[in-house]
């Protein structure tokens, strides 16, 4: 018995049958013959496609069995053997073929094909192109190395727009976070919070399939440490609070590839699981605070961690009382500056009037610390749990939320001539609605514009990066964009 969709499009097809002249006996013979195996490999999702019958080649058209597209696809799929038509069903799109036909019906719309499908040694073959395109997905194909590639690792291209400063050269490279063989990566200069290291050579050392410069960084006094001037998030830990009293826009990740942009203000919470003075017993609902992590650049009088991503050493010319964790225990309080952070734990640095703490944290204390996250504006709040989020990077200001721009520099306190003022050379994250993220880099436009190229590109989120001289773009062993001074951290695509 058939649907009343099912109706509509046999409907569909009678009326294209009117606009097209051809017999059943020519499609028999079209089922003999100019058919043949097609050596190539196809990848979806960065899966290479096993066949039991190689995909065919009609016409210079790649065609594959039907099954394999609710297989790889996710599809349903539907057979309607007296009119000869496949129903394909994914998400919200439907898709209708007829054998020997060249009309597609497309979600209510007419198509017209290439090549028509056919059915060849029992098995109903259909245009591959057509179908994951029709799906909505994204296809490639590499000439020399005979291979197809559906929503995979990484595209990039250039294209230019027009601005008021008359056009802007636009580098584009879309992500596929679907990829499962693809993963992202905060990653700092000298592998160290707080150095500088040229984009080539970080690129040369990690061997990214794509990067992009990260967030801001003090650099106009050489006088002061390089540091980031915003919060990190590796690994799955906070690292640097750069930003802690405020609301900053972040791009985070997870470890399977789920990503999101929101308004993000975080914070260190110290606890103790042992105190060995009985009289200290009201720090267990206490607990200890923390100003900031790996930063040098804070108020003389304030509580600091340093961890192994500093470095060997603090990099600290604070005096203070230094308070030496291992494996989750304090061993040693050490007086002075710039001291050597154990690999299995950290530094708790007491400064200034804060010495004062110096007994909550004797010889034998067990304690940690929390990453605690307050979210505004996010997509997919349930990510923003410590351990859950992997990487993050805050920079701002946010160019979109939802679909629409909503720029507001001044309520991000970036209301500043470096990102406000005349056209500079930009770069920005976008994430769409299909999982796929954009690392985009613009020549010489304002911030408004790059707002709108972000719109255009496709972005539902998205969000302002470093940009002037640290502007970097790099892809599939290309640089698009190529920074006039070395940077502090990156977000790199990496092999899984």
């Amino acid at each position: 018995m058939k649907n009343k969709p099912l109706l509509k499009l046999v409907n569909i097809f009678l009326v294209a049958v009117m606009l097209l002249t051809i017999s059943w006996s020519s499609v028999a013979v079209y089922g003999e013959n100019g058919i043949f195996g097609q050596d190539i490999a196809i990848y979806i999702g960065g899966q290479r496609l096993a066949f039991d019958t190689p995909p065919l080649n009609k016409e210079g058209r790649i065609f594959v069995p039907i099954r394999y597209i609710a297989e790889y696809f996710g599809g349903q799929v539907e057979w309607d053997a007296e009119n000869q038509i496949v129903n394909i069903r994914s998400g919200s799109n439907n898709i209708s073929l007829k054998i020997g036909f060249k009309f597609a019906g497309v979600n209510g719309a007419v198509k017209v094909l290439d090549v028509p499908p056919f059915i060849y040694n029992s098995r109903t073959y259909v245009p591959l192109r057509f179908v994951s395109e029709a799906l909505g997905k994204e296809v490639e194909w590499d000439e020399q190395n005979r291979v197809v590639y559906i929503e995979t690792g990484v595209k990039s291209y250039t294209t230019t727009v027009a601005v008021s400063n008359s056009t802007a050269t636009v580098n584009v490279v879309k992500v596929f976070l679907n990829d499962p063989t693809i993963k992202l990566e905060i990653v700092n200069a000298q592998d160290q919070i707080g150095l500088l290291e040229p984009f080539e050579s970080m690129v040369n050392r990690k061997n990214p399939l794509a990067a992009i410069n990260g967030t801001f960084f003090q650099v106009a006094d050489t006088s002061l440490p390089m540091e980031p001037a915003a919060n990190l998030v590796i690994n799955g830990r906070i690292e640097h609070l750069g930003t802690p009293e405020k609301y900053a826009t972040t791009f985070a990740f997870t470890q399977d590839n789920q990503v999101d942009i929101a308004n993000v203000k975080m914070k260190l919470q110290g606890e103790y699981t042992y105190i060995p003075n009985p009289e200290l017993e009201r720090l267990y609902t206490q607990g200890w605070y923390i100003g900031t992590i790996n930063r040098a650049m804070w108020g003389e009088n304030s509580i600091r961690v340093f961890t192994p991503l500093r470095g060997a050493t603090t990099r600290l010319n604070v005096d203070g009382i230094n308070v030496i964790v291992s494996n989750d225990e304090v061993v040693e309080q050490v007086t002075g500056t710039n001291v050597p952070i154990p690999p299995d734990g950290y530094i708790i640095h007491l400064g200034g009037t804060e010495v004062r703490f110096k007994d909550r944290f004797e010889v034998g204390t067990k304690l940690y610390y929390r990453d605690i996250y307050d979210v505004r504006n996010s997509s997919h709040p349930d990510m923003w749990q410590e351990g859950v989020i992997w990487g993050a990077l805050s920079a701002g200001p946010r160019l979109i939320t939802d679909g629409e721009i909503t720029l507001d520099p001044a309520s991000e306190l970036l209301d500043i001539p470096k990102i406000t003022g005349q056209p500079l050379n930009r770069s920005a994250l976008g994430i769409t609605q299909n999982n796929e993220l954009l690392m985009v880099t613009v020549s010489k436009c304002t911030i408004e514009e790059l707002a709108t190229i972000m719109k255009d590109l496709g972005a539902y989120n998205a969000m302002n990066l470093d940009g002037g001289a640290s502007t970097s773009l790099y892809a599939n062993g290309n640089f698009l964009a190529t920074p006039t001074r070395k940077i502090s951290n990156a977000l790199m695509v990496l092999p899984k």
